[in-house]
């Protein structure tokens, strides 16, 4: 891992640990405003156009680090070009794709395996790919599936784990942290503060 990808990962950690709350917005709107002048590990950014959000993102000045998610956002390839592009723009990706995950290693940014926790069969491909992508971190969709999927599959724990979806209240954001996760997404503004 190259000196940047450490910082990036180290300082994303640390936040994480004082804040484990990471706001989810959909695109270039209020949502993405409100992120993000909070004091967020990150800001994941799930929808839009790459560039509308880039604008956004220039235009907040001091912000918490941003990753994409490049299987979603439009305007931009998730091959090495377009990861390199968005190298020099944000903080990280995400992705459900062993090789954007690999590629966007190459170029420092942060990187965040999605894991649709759909059922046994997309949980243990998922494990695979994971083993060989090797990304920073695991997110696990829906959050609510996150204690049965880590008790079931402990590999996944040998990295930080994520869970994001479906997250309605307070208890919801606690109970998850307890079972381990290193932190939650939420695209529920309501519960953009820290537990």
């Amino acid at each position: 891992m190259g000196k940047i990808a450490e910082a990036r990962v180290g300082a994303f950690f640390g936040e994480l640990q004082r804040n484990p709350v990471i706001p989810a917005v959909r695109g270039p709107d209020s949502a993405l405003r409100a992120a993000l002048v909070g004091t967020h590990a990150a800001v994941f950014v799930l929808g839009g156009d790459i560039f509308r959000v880039l604008e956004r993102v220039k235009a907040a000045g001091r912000r918490p680090p941003v990753c994409i998610n490049v299987d979603l956002v439009g305007g931009v390839s998730a091959d090495a070009s377009g990861l390199r592009f968005l190298s020099r723009q944000i903080e990280g990706v995400i992705s459900t794709h062993r090789h954007v995950i690999e590629l966007a290693r190459e170029t420092d940014l942060l990187t965040i395996h999605r894991l649709f926790a759909i059922d046994s069969g997309a949980v243990e491909r998922g494990v695979k790919l994971i083993r060989r992508a090797q990304p920073h971190c695991v997110e696990i969709l829906p959050a609510l599936a996150y204690p049965k999927v880590a008790t079931a599959y402990p590999e996944l724990l040998e990295r930080p784990v994520l869970a994001g979806g479906l997250l309605k209240n307070q208890e919801d954001i606690s109970s998850i942290l307890a079972a381990g996760a290193a932190g939650v997404s939420t695209s529920y503004q309501k519960l953009w503060r820290s537990p």
